[in-house]
């Protein structure tokens, strides 16, 4: 009977140790992503007219972005963080290996590229809590 209860007192400091720690995750980690985003010399002068939208999404290893962050009439250099109030699908945190993109155009549609739409992508694949996640916006859709 004794080992019993001892068992019992183990298992429930365990789910209360649990418990605290995905609390804690809850509350200190999350969806975090931050970087800077530039241009081309040529290409910042058409970035910053009027009536231009500049979007940073996340995307998954299928290419599906899985967040997405708009900034209208942009000035570069322009800092950007995303969190989980970005993530298209409610969560806090995205497991996965990401892939970051930047379109800037005048149609205000992300995912649909147009000729001469901007675009840039961050060179290397990133994880969530990942900051300095710097894009060059140096092509133009043909």
């Amino acid at each position: 009977m004794r080992l019993r209860r001892s068992a019992g007192a183990v298992a429930a400091a365990a789910a209360v140790a649990l418990a605290g720690w995905s609390a804690w995750r809850f509350l200190m980690g999350g969806f975090r992503l931050s970087g800077t985003v530039t241009a081309t010399p040529r290409l910042q002068q058409r970035i910053e007219t009027p009536n231009m939208v500049l979007f940073v999404s996340a995307l998954n290893s299928g290419g599906v972005p899985v967040a997405v962050k708009r900034f209208v009439n942009p000035r570069l250099p322009l800092k950007w963080r995303m969190d989980a109030a970005d993530l298209i699908l409610p969560g806090r945190d995205w497991p996965g290996t990401l892939s970051v993109r930047v379109s800037v155009n005048s149609h205000g549609k992300v995912g649909e590229t147009l000729r001469g739409d901007l675009l840039g992508e961050h060179r290397h694949p990133v994880h969530s809590g990942d900051s300095s996640v710097d894009v060059v916006v140096d092509v133009e859709a043909p």
